[in-house]
């Protein structure tokens, strides 16, 4: 009896908001109420940039163009490393003795 009571209220409930959202003005007050979020947004991103800049403290665009720019100096600063970095194919380049070979005792046929 309780299930049955609560699955039709269910029921009952989801009918009723469905209709309530299908309507127009639902539309429109739930367009109203996001251009007021946004708008109050933005303010409070206004306010806080000046609040920062008397403060002299960094925005979060300040950090996030600086992170940018530290990508970059790293990228570069990895390249510069691999080109300065000695070749471990290269063993004059490494110290490591090259791994010696067999003498070659077989001589290439006369012409």
């Amino acid at each position: 009896m309780w299930r049955e009571w609560v699955g039709n209220s269910e029921r009952q409930w989801n009918a009723f908001l469905n209709n309530a959202m299908a309507t127009h003005e639902f539309s429109q007050t739930l367009g109203r109420l996001m251009d007021v979020y946004l708008n109050m947004q933005k303010s409070m991103n206004d306010v806080m940039g000046r609040y920062f800049t008397a403060l002299n403290i960094p925005t979060r665009s300040d950090v996030v163009a600086l992170g940018e720019r530290l990508t970059l100096i790293e990228e570069r600063l990895g390249n510069i490393e691999s080109a300065l970095a000695p070749r471990p194919s290269d063993p004059a380049l490494t110290g490591i003795p090259a791994a010696l070979s067999p003498p070659r005792t077989r001589k290439p046929p006369a012409r």
